[in-house]
């Protein structure tokens, strides 16, 4: 059976699924990606192919129809390059598509007989997509809600659509909440899990590498390590509410050290009014020359075992997300039983067991340094356990039994 995946990035959600199917000799299995490099990383008995559009959406079109012009140009551009790969042989009876950038608008119109199942992230509603803008005014509103044009479409004319979440499902209109089926993306638990018994970070020095600038540094045995991973350093994971506390927590505790894991960029929020959109360099200026600061270390984008070092050794660990798609940091540190500190919302509610986590308030009078020294000087504070359900094992069994009900009924 020929299976064809499609999505801007690779591999994306669909790493282990692709991979999964790849294995069976009776399958082909195609990956059809912007990512031009992809070819680099291909997974074994994977295929990689890519697809560019031919133009940007025109900057005359009417501001609030932009992405929706977009989203036409990505499907067209999808088209083409399935129009070629047919001609090469592929006949595709799967093809599953990552929804809301247009990339599975016309996949019916080529492929009536295939089995398109569309996998949804997001459906942009006034109550969350305030968090994504500095200035959320009515004109931003109106652009915003004109966002789900395509995002409807691709819902409407799958055969299938898939949802990682329930908190993301119902963001969606509840007319197609019949249509979603949650399935988790899954969190390798042979890689994601509890520190071993035997293994005692603690008392032992902790050696991390700065993937930016190629120097390793040292986190000492017995120091208190406070830690925050993000792939990007904004407003909607809760950044600057993290950096603003970290002077009173730097003084309170000598042996602090604070480790910031991730990219000085924004993957979804606006940019900070200085420093050229950094939030990183525009809230230490902000800040000044605090006490401590040498002991603040950002490392870039950690390798997983570092990261999950990282997060087995930590003294308390945050995660922190304005109401958005929740990360996958969140599901891998609770699957590695960190000791974590979350805010509370209705994004990072019903991951890990409540009694396991420390909760907090983002938008707390007095910041939530208070609630993080709480965390650090808790010594009996408990590791993270994640609810039952999230394993990579389950997410696959459930996507097995999708692709067999649709394509019996198809």
């Amino acid at each position: 059976m020929d299976f064809l995946f499609i999505h801007g990035n690779y591999p994306a959600q669909f790493r282990h699924l692709a991979a999964l199917l790849a294995r069976d000799v009776n399958h082909r299995v195609v990956f059809l990606t912007a990512r031009q490099d992809a070819a680099k990383e291909a997974l074994p008995g994977l295929e990689i192919q890519t697809f560019s559009c031919h133009r940007s959406a025109n900057p005359q079109t009417h501001h609030y129809l932009q992405a929706s012009e977009d989203a036409v140009l990505q499907g067209q551009a999808v088209l083409r390059e399935i129009a070629n790969l047919m001609e090469k042989g592929l006949q595709p009876q799967v093809v599953v598509t990552h929804a809301g950038m247009g990339l599975g608008l016309f996949i019916k119109d080529l492929l009536p007989q295939a089995l398109h199942v569309g996998y949804f992230e997001w459906y942009f509603q006034p109550n969350t997509t305030r968090h994504l803008m500095a200035t959320y005014d009515l004109d931003a509103r109106l652009k915003t809600g004109l966002r789900n044009l395509p995002i409807l479409q691709e819902l409407e004319r799958c055969d299938l659509a898939v949802v990682p979440t329930a908190w993301q499902k119902n963001q969606f209109p509840a007319a197609y909440h019949s249509k979603l089926n949650v399935i988790f993306d899954g969190v390798d638990t042979t890689f994601f899990h509890p520190k071993p018994a035997q293994l005692d970070l603690e008392s032992s020095d902790l050696t991390l590498h700065n993937r930016e600038s190629g120097e390793p540094f040292v986190i000492g045995a017995g120091q208190k390590l406070l830690s925050y991973a993000t792939r990007g350093m904004e407003p909607l994971r809760g950044f600057p509410e993290f950096i603003r506390a970290l002077p009173q927590l730097l003084q309170t505790f000598a042996d602090l050290q604070v480790v910031v894991a991730g990219a000085d960029r924004r993957a979804y929020s606006y940019d900070a009014p200085s420093h050229a959109g950094s939030w990183k360099e525009h809230l230490l200026a902000e800040l000044g020359n605090f006490e401590g600061r040498e002991r603040v270390y950002f490392t870039g984008l950690l390798t997983y075992n570092d990261y999950r070092n990282l997060l087995w050794r930590s003294t308390l660990h945050c995660y922190f997300t304005r109401p958005y798609v929740t990360s996958w940091s969140l599901f891998e540190a609770a699957a590695c039983g960190a000791r974590l500190a979350v805010n509370a919302s209705p994004a990072t509610r019903g991951i890990a067991e409540d009694n396991s986590v420390l909760w907090l308030d983002l938008d707390a009078e007095g910041g939530i340094s208070g609630s993080l020294r709480q965390g650090l000087e808790d010594k009996q504070r408990p590791r993270a356990q994640i609810q039952p359900g999230y394993e990579l094992t389950t997410s696959l069994q459930q996507w097995e039994t999708l692709l067999n009900r649709g394509l019996q009924s198809n």
